[in-house]
This record gives C-alpha cells, structure tokens and sequence, in this order.
C-alpha cells in the first residue's frame, strides 16, 4: 500500500518549484520593463526583424505561407509569433516577452524536476535557482529569437521522456516524442538527439527485460510522435513551397558558414549586402535560384573543404570545441555584453572581469560534473542530450543563441560537481576534494583564456541596428549619431555609410548626403538604390541634369528595381519638365516590359498629367537599407 502525503509534506515538495517559479518570473518580468528603453525593444534587428514580418504575414490570413517557398527557418516560432500578433497587435512587443518570460520561469522548474530525478533534492533546487538568476537565459527571454522556446520544449521533452522510462507506456512515449518535434520544428539542431533518443529508448527497454513487441512498439512510439509533429511541415514545404525540405531550406548555408577555409570571416558576415553578396555565389556558379538549391550548393562546398582539407577541418573543430566551452557570449548580429547598459539586471548576471561570467565559472564545473557523473553512474539520457546537442552546434557554428538549450542540464551538471565537492570535504577525503578542484581550476583556465574584453561601447553592427531602429522611430538626428557610430568602429561599412548618407538627405543635408552616396557607388557601382537615392539628393538641390543622370544609370543597370510609386514617374517626370517626351515615353515603353501592371496605370497618369511627385524631396526617408534574415 503506498502511504498518502500528508498536507505538510504535499507543501514542502512543491513549495520550492513554486518558489524559484515565482523567482525566475519575476525577475524576467522586470528585466522586460528595464529593456523597453531601448529601440530595439519594438525594432529587433536582422532575424528578429524577419520573425516579426513572419508573423505579420500570418497573423493577417496567410497561415499556410501561399507564395513562399519551403520554409527558410524552422517554422513553429514564428507561427506563435503569429498567434499572439493576431490576438494582440498594439502590445505584441509585450506579449512576445511575457510568454517567454512565462516559457523561461517554467524552464526553471524543469531544471529543478531533472536535476532531482538524476540526482537529488539539492542539486535541483542549486540548477533551479541558477537557472533563475542565469544571465543569458535572461538575456533571450527579452529577444524576438526562438532560443527559450526551443530550450523549453526541449527540456519538457526530456523530462517527458524520462517520466516514460520510469513508467513506459506507448502514450507516455508518443508524447514525449510529440514534444521533441515541436522543439526539432523550433530549433533543428535538436533532431540530432531525437534520434538518438530513439536508440536509447531501444537499449532502456531492453535492460528492462521487456518482451520483443515492448522493444520495437515503445521506440516506435516515440518516432510516431515525432513524426506526427515534424510531417505537416515537410508536406507543406513540399504542396505549397514546391520542394522536398524536412524542415527548413537553411541547413546548408549555415553548415558552410561554420565549415570552411575562411570561418572567422563567415561567420562575421553581416547581413544585408555582404550576405547576398555571399548568396550571389550560387546564383552566379549554379544558376541557383531557389533557396533549396542555394542550400544544396552550400553543403556541396562545405563537404569538399571537408574532403579537401581534412586536417585543417580537424584543427577547425578544436577551436570550434574550444569556443563551444569557452566563457564568452558570443552574439550573432548584436553583442550581448552592450545589453548591459539598459539593465541592471544583466549587469549583475552577465559580465567579464577576469573570468566571463556566468558560463566561465559554470561550464567548468558542468565539465567536471559530467566526469563525476559518467564515472558514479550509468549512461543517462541527459548526458546522451549534453553530447549529441553539443556536437550538433559545433558541426554548424558557436553563438550564444546556439549554446542555450544545453545551458540548463549544464546547470544541473555544474549543482552536481558542487555537490560531490562538498561531501567529500565533509567526508573529509581532501584528496578527492583536491582533484575536483584541480578538474575545475584546469577547465576554468580553458574555459577563460583568451577571451576577449567586455565591450560595453558596442560595435559597428549594434549601432548600425540602433540608427536603423531610431529612424523607423522618426528620431532622425539620434539615427544619424548612431550611424555615425557604425561607421567609426568599421570604416568599410557600406550600408551604414548609405544609411547615414539617407538620413542627412531626410533631415536636407543633401549637400553632405551626396559626397557619402558617391562613396559608397565608388565600392558597389551595382547599387540602384544608391544612385536613386543620390539622384533624389541631387533634386533636393535643384541639380536636375545631375539628378537625370543617376536616374538613367539606375535604369540602365537594372530596370527592374525601378517602380511605379519611385523611380519611373520620377525620371518621367523630370523628362517632362525639360521637354524631354520621347524621352518619357522610352521609360514607359520600358516599364511595360518590366512592370506592365503598374506601367498601365503609370501611363494613364501620365496621359492625364498627374504623376505622383516624389515626397523624398520634400525630406523625406528615401530609401533606409534594412536588412532581415541571416
């Protein structure tokens, strides 16, 4: 007969996930009202940015994605992104953050669920409480990123599937293989340990001494959870995008971006310009257009540098292990360390003054952790996920973004080399002690050497993303300041030069737009929105010759970025006042091979004499560069 808790008991056991529950909400919910000073708080940059736009085109009746191709990132982040704009478009900045404010403190409570199931009560209240007050995972609550929701799902699967071990079940499998789906359908590098789950499941079962049918039937369970997760997208990828993608069409870029001659520089590349310079590589070599076959021909050249250069692949995993491991918070498109200056909260928790801190004290006491775990206990399936996630990251390439779903069982491994630490000092077996130590003083020197400086004045691409935010803001004199900025750290920054040069022509400083437009034309002559753009300044001073003359080689490079609400009826229109007709009438021949929707409507007006004017004269933004995806 099993003994009912009694009412004390139910308390003591759930007070404490409620606690850090209650902890870790709060303290995320303030970390969102710290950050909304920022404008990138309502603007998020590149990927963010991307998301948002996802889960406009949603929200607004396009649930199936109609028009698109397959997938470019793992769909299931935007799609909730979707939901919640539906339900709340004026406070859709907010309640991204809260639910995954909502999504991190429940996280917590995961954390301390694993921590005591593998080990004890006390190493999962130390993991729990870590994982409340962990920089980082503070610091991706407040982002428009998929990392907390992906670390959630992956750590309710994993305690789902523990649960099914301990009690198997075909529906306790399906679940746990349902949840793992929707984290692969979130952030896909996790479907390495899905699989491998899997196998694990087999071996478990069958140390269980379970029949042959429970052998086959549980494991099947799981993939038929998974499965049933995972199918809709690829048939979706293939009725509506037209191509055979399991889940998304980016796999083979980023696998390059990680797997190549020159790493350090591409994994720098920002996005914008430099990037479809990249992309442009196969549409040139492969005729390439369609981002499946973008991603073919990526993977096709990571794998002949692979094949090529095998011992410097193998030199590049070392470092790529090293960076996996090491302290810093390596960003992807911002720093993480220039967050600081918006909250105290981050300041507290994310820092680096010797060591980087928190993942430069905690990796190296997870790293020993594990040993003390391998060497105490048997293979478990966490450990199995630390190992399969880890190397599925440093396959591809090291971001702090990429790291996070491992971070909370690295959490409970660090609680647990602390707790073997401290009994056996009270055990008083000082040489045991000693060799913990040693194992952590050695990974904390791994862990911290080498590291970079806490760079709290930011770099070339955050204050790039901040003149971008502050112009959508109408803030224009703070959008050129942070230009200006870019442009100080990198002086070969182009599109912040082009921006820049945008802002001062919006704010009628045409004659300082036009000398920075010119530059910029000197370096990508190729750019038709640079030389509408100079045109426009050009008309600002009255310089219509000027002006013509960057609108007809706009034209002549590529017709087709003109349109009807720019550039067409602005050449027309300055051919007409300098009687120029047959002129005018050569550009709309043109735009009716180019655009015949809009060159019949453009053709009326111009036979009615009431052509649009062109409100970037009048000071307007003409033209701000914004990238999206990466």
């Amino acid at each position: 007969m099993f003994k009912k808790r009694t009412q004390a008991e139910s308390f003591g056991i759930f007070s404490i996930p409620l606690g850090v529950f209650v902890l870790a909400l709060a303290i995320r919910v303030a970390y969102i009202f710290q950050i909304e000073t920022s404008p990138l708080f309502a603007h998020p940059p590149v990927d963010g940015l991307t998301y948002v736009e996802h889960a406009q085109d949603l929200a607004a009746g396009n649930w199936l994605g109609q028009g698109r191709e397959a997938f470019w990132q793992p769909p299931l982040y935007p799609y909730v992104l979707g939901l919640l704009y539906a339900f709340s478009p004026d406070l859709f900045f907010y309640a991204v953050r809260f639910f995954q404010a909502l999504c991190g403190a429940l996280l917590c409570v995961l954390t301390w669920s694993i921590g005591r199931q593998l080990f004890n009560a006390a190493v999962g209240t130390a993991a729990a409480c870590a994982a409340a007050l962990y920089g980082p995972l503070i610091f991706f609550d407040g982002e428009i990123l998929p990392a907390t929701m992906g670390t959630f799902l992956n750590m309710a699967g994993l305690a789902l599937l523990l649960r099914a071990l301990r009690r198997p079940s075909f529906l306790r499998f399906a679940g746990a293989g349902l949840v793992f789906g929707l984290a692969v359908l979130t952030v896909a590098t996790v479907l390495s340990f899905a699989l491998g789950a899997a196998i694990y499941i087999c071996y478990a079962i069958r140390k269980q001494n379970r029949s042959l049918l429970e052998q086959l039937r549980l494991p099947s369970a799981f993939l038929l959870g998974l499965l049933v997760a995972i199918a809709p997208v690829t048939l979706r990828n293939y009725a509506i995008g037209g191509d055979a993608v399991l889940i998304s069409a980016n796999a083979g870029i980023n696998f390059y971006l990680g797997n190549n001659p020159e790493y350090q520089h591409t994994v720098n590349i920002r996005p914008g310009w430099e990037w479809y310079e990249l992309l442009d590589q196969a549409k040139v070599e492969a005729q390439a257009e369609r981002l499946v076959q973008q991603s073919d021909f990526y993977m096709d050249k990571a794998r002949e540098y692979i094949v090529a250069q095998p011992v410097d692949y193998l030199v590049l995993l070392a470092q790529k292990t090293h960076l996996f491991w090491q302290g810093d918070e390596i960003g992807r498109n911002q720093d993480l360390y220039f967050w600081r200056r918006y909250t105290a909260i981050l300041s507290a928790t994310m820092w680096k003054w010797g060591i980087a801190f928190p993942f430069g004290l905690i990796g190296p006491l997870a790293l020993v952790g594990l040993a003390l775990a391998i060497r105490h206990r048997a293979f478990s399936l966490p450990l199995l996920f630390v190992v399969l996630y880890s190397l599925s990251v440093i396959a591809f390439f090291i971001t702090a973004r990429y790291r996070l779903p491992v971070i909370p069982l690295l959490l409970v491994y660090a609680a647990y080399g602390g707790y073997c630490a401290v009994n056996v000092l009270r055990q008083r077996r000082f040489s045991a002690a000693a060799a913990i130590a040693a194992g952590v003083i050695f990974c904390m020197v791994f862990a911290n050497v080498g590291l970079a400086p806490m760079n709290m004045e930011g770099d070339a691409a955050v204050h790039y993303n901040l003149g971008n935010a502050y112009a959508k803001e109408g803030e224009l004199e703070r959008a050129q300041a942070a230009f200006e900025r870019a442009v100080h750290f990198d002086s070969a920054y182009w599109q912040a030069w082009y921006n820049l040069a945008s802002v001062q022509a919006a704010q009628g400083q045409a004659g300082a737009a036009i000398p920075t437009f010119q530059r910029v034309l000197r370096v990508y002559p190729q750019k038709v929105m640079v030389w509408i753009s100079l045109a426009r300044a050009h008309r600002q001073l009255g310089e219509n010759d000027r002006a013509l003359k960057a609108y007809e080689t706009a034209l002549h490079r590529n017709p087709s970025a003109f349109n009807f609400y720019g550039s067409y009826s602005e050449l027309i229109d300055l051919y007409l006042q300098q009687d120029q007709a047959p002129k005018a009438e050569q550009v709309l021949e043109i735009a009716s091979k180019y655009h015949p929707a809009e060159a019949q409507r453009l053709r009326g007006l111009y036979e009615k004499g009431a052509l649009p004017r062109n409100k970037a004269v009048e000071r307007q933004l003409p033209f701000l560069y914004i990238p999206e995806r990466q």
